[in-house]
């Protein structure tokens, strides 16, 4: 799949610094350029709400979260364009070609492409989303950082 392909979940930019949620929601995450260290750096914040909800009360209870972000909260996904423009000409017929066109025109948000297929009738979009094999080692880290939390000293 092409760079242009990929799919980003923004609510808002600000100085360049992608947001998605906010600090009264349960997370928030913030995306930015670290030319510091030659990389993008994605940042997550797990509020109170969330840990709560998920009975996430100690120190030690962290361990737990990796299950509970990933993949419901955070994952990387492409869009499975073929499975959606075959799903789109069954259910469209010769109109699938413009909804296809205005779908890829609003791939850069996750959230305004499921609205835009909203609109033109396609609902349960999330059929359509394909995780990354990134996401693996995002567990991973999430795993080796909250492991940390098991050895920590009062």
């Amino acid at each position: 799949m092409q760079p242009s392909e990929r799919v980003a979940v923004v609510q808002t930019r600000k100085n360049n610094t992608l947001y998605y949620g906010s600090r009264k929601s349960d997370k928030l995450v913030r995306g930015y350029e670290k030319p510091e260290v030659g990389s993008y750096r994605v940042e997550l914040e797990a509020h109170s709400g969330l840990l709560r909800r998920h009975g996430i009360f100690m120190l030690d209870d962290l361990v737990r979260l990796p299950e509970v972000l990933c993949p419901k909260h955070f994952q990387f996904v492409d869009v499975d364009w073929n499975h959606l423009g075959g799903y789109l000409a069954k259910k469209m017929g010769s109109r699938s070609d413009r909804v296809i066109a205005g779908a890829r025109q609003r791939r850069g948000s996750i959230l305004r492409l499921q609205r835009y297929l909203r609109r033109k009738g396609v609902f349960n979009t999330h059929r359509f989303l394909l995780p990354r094999a990134i996401n693996k080692d995002v567990v991973q880290a999430l795993k080796r950082w909250a492991r940390g939390f098991d050895n920590e000293e009062p």
